[in-house]
């Protein structure tokens, strides 16, 4: 029995100074509409997109999101330079799709797209347009595509089959904290009825559900904010990267962790950056 309890002591002190303060440190990036150049100078999207890279190499980042409208034309050779490009990164980075990414109609589809991103980025594990990472113990990301798969259109759409797996990757993660990356947002900067999201009702109600979101990050509306819902749910909106000045997000997410428990004490920050 005494080393039973001498046993349990030492435990409950192991995990006690195991307890300690962490942070999560990432950018996130939209809005690039990288283009081919033609000519004989780098094109503006060229331009904004080398100095991200420089201020993300020069920094102290876990990872970087690319929140959508990654490429201005949906086509092969501009996606293959995009991520030629970004390659040089030195932190994982990750792919949201945005309305001028991938469309049947006139370009890549969903599945060429993100099998051309799997084979040259070696963190992205899934050829689904909608997958998960996990950056930190007890935080869950959760990469969500609102965007038509047949003709491009500035409205976020999630289809049925995405808010089901939505919803069922919520459910999985309950015991975590998660973050949400996709390229239409929840919560608008600024209204603007041709670029929200269809059917948001659908979308709240999945929202309603569960009480892990700590984050949903967006981009699409070329503006700046950061907003905070009656639920507590952080909503953050990145500036588009190919407009000047040129910025970007960097989001610092502050908590403390004990083993096997779930991430407390849940505090955000978020600086707007310029790239040039």
């Amino acid at each position: 029995m005494k080393n039973l309890k001498y046993f349990l002591t030492i435990l409950l002190l192991f995990i006690s100074l195991s307890a300690n303060a962490k942070t999560l440190n990432f950018a996130l990036v939209s809005d690039v509409h990288y283009d081919l150049n033609n000519g004989t100078k780098l094109t503006t999207s060229q331009k904004a997109l080398d100095g991200f890279i420089a201020r993300i190499n020069e920094g102290d980042y876990d990872f970087v999101v690319f929140l959508g409208d990654n490429i201005d034309k949906s086509k092969k050779e501009v996606l293959e330079s995009f991520l030629n490009t970004i390659k040089n990164i030195k932190v994982p980075y990750y792919i949201v799709l945005g309305n001028t990414d991938a469309h049947k109609i006139s370009g890549l589809t969903k599945a060429e797209y993100m099998e051309i991103v799997k084979k040259q980025n070696k963190y992205q594990n899934s050829l689904n347009a909608s997958y998960t990472f996990s950056p930190a113990a007890g935080i869950e990301c959760i990469v969500l595509d609102g965007t038509s798969s047949f003709m491009p259109s500035n409205h976020g759409i999630f289809t049925d089959k995405t808010l089901q797996w939505y919803d069922k990757t919520l459910k999985q993660n309950k015991d975590k904290t998660v973050l949400v990356f996709q390229h239409v947002p929840y919560e608008e900067p600024y209204d603007d009825e041709t670029h929200n999201i269809l059917d948001k009702y659908q979308y709240k109600y999945i929202l309603d559900k569960h009480s892990n979101i700590f984050l949903i990050a967006s981009g699409h509306y070329h503006k700046g904010a950061f907003m905070t819902d009656e639920k507590g749910v952080n909503h953050v909106s990145a500036p588009a990267l190919n407009m000047s000045p040129f910025q970007f997000l960097n989001v610092q997410i502050k908590y403390s962790k004990l083993p096997f428990a779930k991430p407390k004490n849940l505090k955000i920050d978020g600086q707007i950056r310029e790239a040039l």
